[in-house]
């Protein structure tokens, strides 16, 4: 590992580096990114949020310049503008519509601008909320009408709200798409080649930086694509054992600080 070459530290937001139920960075990892942004060290959140459910800290906590959101899907500015994404096909949309429609699954669509659901609103709602219902304004019903692409574009992500016994309906479409299971009451629903690895590739072009400057964090199996390719690939001591035997280090639990140990203890800050 040629901890020297590292110019770029991305991280995975939910129990990576913000526990479950807290909305801030703890100020040992708040500090430790400044160090490494002192250093002239590139850092860039890598999540399966959309950018409208990011949590508000983050954006008084780092001077971030790109964000990578809907597992790799989008590549976004601070502000929000778009500087890479990959959408899903009309087809597959459907598919997804339709299967959810006939399920009683709560389907989620994360478009471009903001999320919508088009299947079972009142089920997505309670299950992907969940302490979070002053979001609730920032989610569009379009569950009637089922047009919001029709504007928006087709989707970057897909998530459903159902029980790991529901997924049956979707048995062919799991040949192509990749449930994820997400602590919101579901699971993150992407094709198998979007990945946040696709995220990453696109800011290293932008950085002019390449995959051996990477120092990856992560916690879950959506995480694996960035965290193996990185010079550096870091599993958090609370991650799934799918990705710690895909990491080159384990660190400590996400709640005690595990990104920041990991950076002092490496040298890197």
């Amino acid at each position: 590992m040629e901890k020297k070459n590292i110019r770029f530290i991305v991280c995975d937001v939910d129990n990576t580096v913000i526990p479950a139920g807290e909305n801030a960075l703890s100020e040992r990892t708040r500090r430790a990114f400044h160090k490494a942004i002192d250093k002239g060290i590139h850092v860039m959140i890598n999540t399966g949020r959309h950018y409208t459910f990011l949590q508000k800290s983050l954006f008084d906590d780092l001077p971030m310049d790109m964000i990578g959101t809907i597992n790799g899907a989008c590549l976004s500015r601070r502000d929000g503008s778009v500087i890479a994404k990959h959408p899903m096909t009309g087809e597959h949309m459907r598919a997804i519509t339709d299967i959810c429609l006939q399920n009683g699954i709560g389907l989620g669509f994360k478009f471009e601008d903001r999320i919508v659901t088009y299947a079972n609103n009142d089920r997505f709602m309670n299950g992907y909320l969940l302490s979070d219902q002053d979001l609730a304004p920032l989610i569009l019903n379009d569950c009637e009408k089922r047009t919001h692409h029709e504007t928006a574009g087709y989707p970057l992500g897909t998530f459903i709200v159902c029980r790991d016994s529901e997924l049956g309906p979707f048995e062919e479409l799991r040949r192509e798409f990749e449930f994820a299971w997400s602590f919101r009451n579901g699971f993150d629903v992407f094709l198998r080649e979007i990945n946040k690895a696709l995220s990453v590739e696109a800011a290293l072009k932008e950085y002019g930086l390449a995959w051996d400057n990477v120092i990856a964090f992560g916690d879950a199996g959506n995480d694996t694509a960035f965290v193996e390719k990185a010079a550096i690939g870091v599993a958090m001591g609370n991650a799934k054992d799918g990705l710690k035997n895909k990491a080159d280090i384990i660190a400590p639990d996400c709640r005690d600080d595990g990104a920041a140990a990991v950076l002092e203890e490496l040298g890197i800050i």
